[in-house]
């Protein structure tokens, strides 16, 4: 048996300061600051955004390796994933006005069905949000392969930050791929593109993390679908008990 760890790298009585807790707090920093610079200095927030993005991946490992799971650390882990996300779907909306309802939209859909899937397993029993024994079998599949998840979760954060550079000239210019356009499409594209340069690196990176984007929607429709069936399926057998 593995020796247990002590003091502050092991399983110690202040949770709050917990190292995957502490990287929690470092998170919640780095978004707050994104979105304080996401209108004058992209370069910052792009940065800062994806600092924090890195470091959703590190607690985890963090609370695995040193004991340190906590039920503190799994709401935070969550609710800062969802406001990071939210937020930066909120600049989306500012950045891109036409397209706002879509924006919230998806942010609608993001917190209701994790919401709705932290509080069904919640009232199930289950330690964990990632519910591996969900109504839906897309859903188990999602929540029991981790790379399959990453992929996923990845997409939505990259087109997310893509769409944001793509705002941007200095995103839209550089660096430039060498790809060239038929001068009837040049023609027709504002120059600020810069499409007869090339596509920029942004574009195809956003092109890229469509697919994943789109199989996350469907999961997150089919997790919210499953949450709910698990919610109504609990008031049912509590009224069943009662009358009993």
């Amino acid at each position: 048996m593995a020796k247990e760890r002590i003091g502050f790298l092991g399983r110690h009585k202040n949770i709050y300061i917990y190292l995957p807790n502490l990287i929690g707090y470092a998170r919640v920093g780095c978004s707050l600051y994104a979105f304080a610079t996401a209108m004058r200095n992209p370069y910052h927030c792009v940065v800062s955004y994806f600092v924090g993005f890195v470091l959703d991946e590190t607690d985890g490992r963090a609370a695995r390796t040193f004991n340190q799971a906590s039920t503190l650390g799994a709401v935070l882990d969550m609710v800062t994933d969802r406001l990071s996300t939210a937020g930066l779907l909120a600049v989306l909306g500012m950045l891109y006005p036409r397209s706002y309802m879509l924006f919230l939209s998806l942010m609608f859909l993001d917190i209701f069905s994790h919401w709705f899937q932290m509080y069904s397993t919640f009232v199930s029993g289950s330690e964990t949000h990632k519910d591996v024994h969900s109504r839906s079998w897309l859903v188990r599949t999602y929540y029991r392969n981790r790379l399959f998840m990453g992929i996923c979760c990845i997409s939505c954060e990259v087109l997310y930050l893509s769409l944001y550079a793509l705002d941007w000239k200095q995103f839209r210019l550089w660096p430039m791929l060498p790809v060239r356009f038929p001068q009837s499409i040049v023609e027709r594209v504002p120059e600020s593109a810069g499409l007869d340069r090339g596509i920029s690196l942004a574009a195809v990176t956003a092109a890229l993390s469509l697919p994943g984007f789109a199989v996350k929607q469907i999961i997150n429709c089919f997790q919210l679908r499953s949450s709910m069936q698990a919610l109504v399926a609990y008031d049912q057998q509590r009224e069943a008990a009662k009358r009993q």
